[in-house]
Order: structure tokens, then sequence, then C-alpha cells
């Protein structure tokens, strides 16, 4: 009998807390955005990338510049290692060594303050998104906005992406 009054009460809890979930649920404004498609969208990011690619471009030919020079001094120093003296020899292989020691510092250097600035700029960028989904959230009466990455299932009604996408490009 006890067991009888336990399961009724059990059944009455797991019934009030279904019913209460489910009013949460539909009272709940869920949406989500892909950022991904954000940043693609996003007149100011695709601005900001092409001009990146412009800089990458630009210390890419530097880099390149470098190693052609090494190229021809290596070719130089082949024709006329026979006959150069050995000091003007070991003078000239020093040379070399410090150019292709200065090919790969610059190298090395280049990509490091390059992928700092991409980090950086997707930073901001990803601020100002952020900053424009929150006041479309607030502006919208939507209660939680979610990343589509961590959305497995949701109804096409709740993807704000190209909402977003339009806020942002209508505010530059």
């Amino acid at each position: 009998m006890v067991k009888n009054i336990r399961f009724v009460v059990f059944m009455i809890l797991a019934s009030v807390i279904l019913l209460c979930g489910n009013l949460v649920a539909q009272t709940a404004n869920i949406g989500y955005v892909d950022i991904r498609q954000v940043f693609a969208g996003y007149k100011k990011a695709q601005t900001a990338e092409a001009n990146f690619k412009q800089e990458i471009e630009a210390e890419k030919k530097k880099i390149d510049q470098c190693k052609e020079d090494i190229t021809c001094m290596q070719a130089e120093f082949e024709q006329k290692k026979d006959i150069l003296k050995p000091t003007e020899k070991a003078k000239k292989e020093e040379e070399l060594k410090g150019k292709v020691k200065e090919y790969f510092s610059l190298a090395e250097t280049t990509n490091k303050q390059l992928d700092t600035k991409r980090q950086e700029l997707e930073e901001k960028l990803l601020e100002e998104i952020r900053k424009e989904v929150n006041k479309y959230g607030s502006a919208k009466g939507v209660s939680v906005i979610l990343d589509s990455r961590m959305v497995l299932f949701g109804q096409p009604g709740m993807d704000l992406t190209e909402e977003i996408i339009k806020v942002l490009n209508a505010k530059q």
C-alpha cells in the first residue's frame, strides 16, 4: 500500500515537472546563429579579410625577395669559389650563412606577427558581432541565442543568422 502511494506521488510530481518544463520551453524564446556564416556575410569582416590578404602578399614578397637574394648569392659563390682566396671564400660563405639565417628569422617573425594580427582582428570582429547579437536579442525579446555548433536540432524559424547579418551590414 505504501509502495502504491509512493508510486502515485511520484507520477504526480513527474507530471507536474513535465508540464512546467513544457510551459517554460514554450515561453522561452530561443534562437541560434551560425557564427562562421555571420563572419562570411559580414561586409566589414570581408573587407578586413581582403586587406589582411593584401598584407600577407606584401610580406610574402619581402620573404621571396630575401630568398631570391640567397639564390643569387649562392650562384655567384658557386661560380667564383674555385678562384677565391681561402679568406675571401670563408667571408663569402659566412655572408651566405648570415643571409640564410636572416631569411629564416624574417619568415618566422613575419608569420608570428601575421598570426597575432589575424587573431586580434578576429577577436575585434567577434566582439562587434556579440554586441549586435546582444542588442538584437534584447530588442526582439529573445531569451537565449546559441552558436549553431552547439545546437543538435533547431527549427528553421529559430535560425537568426541572416537577420544578424542584415543588422550588422545595415550598421555600416
